[in-house]
């Protein structure tokens, strides 16, 4: 019986944070994440996760619920970075275990309101930004995790860029401008990742970036045929992209001039995905007429000129 008072009043508690406004971390330039709370190496975190359960069914309809979740989400993402800080392996994969989960949910409960009529532009959009911030937030917990929670932190990079992926064809349809900056910045992310990483001579860690980079430029080629096939397409999505992949072919020259010759191939194969897809984006604006000035056809210019070659061998032998 007494244990049965120490449970109700740990839920009492919990509720009574939820209904009390515990508030939605907002997305802002500088990462901020709420507080952990109750963390993975606490007594009381069943408490934590029964509070959650509880918080979602207090929350009425799928969207309702997907909003809930991705803010579970970020809590799980403070509580991992709270648990590499005090460099407890088990803690972070608690909380990974947890992120992943709340992600998945998230998108799952997106598509089930749409399915249902419900405008989920709003809510796909902060899925698309609270994703593509804990991405960011993702690499300085893997700078500190503990090794052996390497995998965990990994995994839960990769329920980032799928939820990222879901959420950006989910606004696509109603706005693909907004998603395809979102998606951009999120690129501009992995360069940034990527040159930091070849300037510290981090190789494994240069490579993984532009991994990444290649599936954020393939949900950005996704987005670009969706606006291409819209009633009201404009050519603004085709623009942008054509004059971001010119920068990204520059940023990834400095990166390759940098990275020992085993890492080469990745840049390589990250400058052919920008090529292609400002390629295909030039090549619809001349069609439409509306090719802005300063973008070049020749997009390969500010690349070294041995990689020229090598770099145009690989995008015909993709061709055929």
């Amino acid at each position: 019986m007494k244990r049965f008072r120490i449970i109700l009043f740990s839920c009492l508690i919990v509720i009574s944070l939820l209904l009390s406004g515990a508030a939605y971390a907002q997305i802002d330039e500088e990462l901020q994440l709420p507080s952990p709370g109750i963390t993975p190496d606490s007594p009381f975190y069943f408490a934590d996760i029964w509070g959650k359960r509880i918080g979602l069914l207090f929350a009425f309809g799928a969207e309702a619920k997907a909003r809930k979740a991705l803010e579970y989400a970020e809590e799980r993402l403070a509580e991992a970075q709270a648990m590499a800080v005090k460099n407890k392996a088990r803690g972070v994969r608690a909380a990974t275990g947890g992120y992943d989960e709340y992600v998945t949910m998230a998108i799952g409960k997106m598509g089930e309101a749409r399915n249902k009529g419900v405008d989920i532009s709003e809510v796909s959009e902060i899925a698309a930004l609270a994703t593509s911030k804990h991405l960011l937030v993702w690499d300085g917990v893997e700078g500190i995790v503990p090794e052996e929670a390497k995998e965990a932190i990994a995994q839960a990079k990769g329920a980032s860029i799928n939820g990222m992926g879901n959420a950006l064809r989910a606004l696509a349809t109603e706005n693909p401008e907004r998603a395809i900056k979102i998606n951009l910045a999120a690129i501009e992310g992995r360069l940034n990742r990527a040159k930091a990483k070849a300037e510290e001579n981090e190789t494994d860690e240069v490579e993984d970036a532009l991994e990444e980079f290649e599936v954020l430029s393939g949900f950005g080629q996704e987005i670009s045929e969706m606006a291409r096939g819209l009633r009201d397409n404009t050519t603004s999505v085709d623009q942008l992209v054509a004059r971001a992949t010119g920068h990204h072919l520059e940023v990834l020259a400095l990166v390759w001039d940098k990275v020992p010759e085993q890492a080469k191939p990745a840049i390589e194969r990250a400058m052919t995905v920008s090529v292609r897809g400002h390629d295909r984006a030039v090549e619809v604006l001349k069609e439409k007429g509306a090719l802005p000035k300063g973008i070049s056809d020749n997009v390969t210019e500010g690349i070294p000129e041995k990689v020229k070659e090598k770099l145009k061998l690989g995008v015909l032998e993709n061709d055929e």
